[in-house]
């Protein structure tokens, strides 16, 4: 029963967003945005990430957004103490060649305030994507590669990172 309450929600939702996206589809001006939850038992993970976009031409757009990722676990279910505050900001270019298919350039720079067993650490790590994904409706599937990513300094686990961008 969950999973098709779930079902019913995520339709719902990717519904409206095709709806508000084919409204929006001769403005000039748009908004995209990502957002993350994940609550479990001694773990909270939260994440959003709003934009807006400017219908440079047809096939090109130009945007800023804005992020913020509280990360949280407890050491009695994961065996470390863990607190995780990101607050960075995003630049993007993004260009359609054909209707489904999306490239993209994004500079994107994080300060990250992390706290792990008591010791408190603070540091800027800046990423330079190029990116390419599928278009369908409002929503964007796809892979991006960090040209600067460095594991010592990087907050993401690797160069390359999926991503899931939906327009409204």
């Amino acid at each position: 029963m969950k999973k098709i309450i779930f079902y019913l929600v995520i339709g719902l939702i990717l519904s409206c967003s095709t709806n508000v996206h084919a409204q929006q589809k001769d403005k000039k001006i748009g908004f995209y945005g990502g957002f993350g939850l994940n609550l479990g038992t001694g773990y909270t993970y939260l994440s959003l990430q709003p934009g807006i976009l400017y219908h440079f031409r047809k096939n090109v757009k130009v945007g800023v957004g804005v992020q913020y990722t509280y990360l949280k676990s407890n050491k009695a279910y994961y065996g470390v103490n863990f607190r995780y505050h990101i607050l960075g900001y995003n630049t993007l270019l993004l260009y359609n060649p054909v209707k489904y298919l999306e490239t993209s350039i994004e500079y994107e720079n994080l300060y990250i305030k992390k706290n792990y067993n008591n010791i408190i650490t603070k540091f800027w790590s800046p990423a330079l994507f190029g990116g390419l994904g599928y278009h369908f409706g409002p929503v964007v599937l796809g892979f991006k590669y960090n040209f600067l990513y460095k594991p010592a300094t990087s907050i993401y686990q690797d160069a390359f990172v999926p991503f899931i961008r939906i327009y409204f």
